[in-house]
């Protein structure tokens, strides 16, 4: 009675104090199933005031003096709640315990469709939190067909489907990871927030991709970079457009369409910085383009040794106006990819040391095409100018490391200073 008068009259605090309390004075006098419903008074009242550490408490008393007074339902909801606070802290295994307890007593009382169900979607979701992929997915599907948007809501179903889709790409199932995140997004498509449903696009399109599914996976790219349009994400545009470029070069468009594609993404990011105010937007986007024009020069290489490789095969086989042609072509390939490994290199520098490792890269990713064309000198220089780069650097960092170990091998076993 006191605690309920407190926490009536604001006092919370005082009343989470007050039922445990009388939990404890019934514990005591030998009736601790009387201590179940006070211990689950005062976790609810410390969950209100932002106490988790006291609601996981009062739940864990809860669970142990209740033992088998409580009905399956109840259980079913003490190890439901237990699982959510101690999965909130980063508890995943031990919160899938509880989870997996929680569906256990939900079956026990004839309540598989409904709280059953959101107890193996919990399960499932920290499953996954534990890189448990086979089991995780597993568990989710045998979630789905009870999960209904009636009755747990939308947001769960999509949840649950965003998982699994998950769970089978990191099992190499990528086609089945496609048509999960696809129903996700069809379901999210509805939400007045689109975020999620351009996510969920975003990732069946790398599935579809994964999968070989190469005109499926074009068209959900094309749909997330317009939702990322719609939702002013130019950097997620941007990745979308790139994505295309990649596709493109695997299927009919060919080479044209991936380097359309790719000159797209780059006017995409630079419309998007012209009209960055914010100082923080803006090194964001500079980090972007000068991804793109990295990419846009691996891209570009990749044609070059492709061409190269053509010529070698003509020459092999004595047509020489072929082999002439496909050598033509592979160095104005090459020659175009160090136009935009430039590019990248200059815009990484003005991000100063936030942007050390990604110019470095696309300076040794150029060095090598100079090798590549003969120009051996350039290549050099170029390594040189890695080295300096990384002058005083911790050598305990990984990529430090190798990006001297690459650089050294364009100088040869005998620099001259070394």
């Amino acid at each position: 009675m006191l605690a309920e008068l407190a926490g009536r009259s604001g006092r919370e605090s005082e009343a989470v104090r007050l039922l445990r309390r009388a939990a404890a004075e019934y514990v005591a006098a030998g009736l601790p199933w009387y201590a179940v419903e006070h211990e689950v008074g005062a976790a609810s009242l410390a969950h209100r005031l932002g106490d988790p550490a006291g609601a996981e408490q009062a739940l864990r008393s809860a669970l142990e003096h209740g033992g088998p007074y409580v009905e399956p339902a109840g259980r079913a909801q003490l190890n439901l709640q237990l699982a959510e606070l101690i999965g909130a802290r980063g508890e995943a295994g031990e919160a899938a315990e509880h989870a997996l307890e929680a569906a256990h007593w939900a079956d026990e009382a004839g309540q598989s469709a409904t709280l059953g169900a959101w107890a193996r979607h919990q399960l499932g979701g920290l499953l996954l939190r534990q890189d448990r992929y086979a089991e995780a997915a597993e568990v989710l599907e045998s979630a789905l067909p009870d999960l209904s948007e009636e009755t747990h809501g939308d947001g769960a179903v999509v949840q649950t489907l965003w998982w699994l889709g998950d769970c089978l790409g990191e099992l190499g199932e990528h086609r089945e990871a496609a048509e999960r995140r696809l129903r996700a997004a069809d379901i999210a498509r509805h939400w007045p927030e689109q975020q999620d449903h351009a996510t969920l696009a975003h990732l069946a399109a790398e599935s579809l991709s994964n999968a070989g599914l190469l005109e499926e996976a074009d068209r959900a790219y094309a749909r997330a970079g317009e939702l990322w349009r719609g939702l002013d994400n130019p950097v997620f545009l941007v990745r979308s457009i790139r994505a295309r470029a990649w596709l493109a070069l695997r299927g009919e468009a060919g080479e044209r369409g991936a380097r359309e594609l790719m000159a797209d993404a780059v006017h995409a990011c630079e419309e998007a910085l012209r009209a960055a105010a914010d100082p923080a937007d803006r090194d964001r986007l500079v980090a972007e383009l000068g991804n793109t024009h990295s990419q846009f020069g691996d891209l570009l290489a990749r044609l070059g040794a492709e061409a190269a490789e053509a010529a070698e095969t003509a020459q092999e086989a004595e047509t020489a106006e072929r082999s002439g042609t496909a050598e033509g072509a592979g160095r104005e390939a090459f020659e175009a990819a160090l136009v935009q490994l430039d590019r990248a290199a200059g815009l990484f520098g003005t991000l100063g040391a936030a942007g050390l490792h990604s110019r470095t890269g696309a300076e040794l990713a150029a060095a090598g095409l100079e090798a590549d064309l003969g120009r051996t000198a350039a290549a050099a220089a170029r390594a040189r100018g890695v080295l300096a780069a990384y002058e005083g650097a911790d050598s305990g960092d990984g990529t430090v490391r190798a990006r001297r170990a690459e650089a050294e091998r364009f100088l040869g076993p005998a620099r001259p200073g070394a």
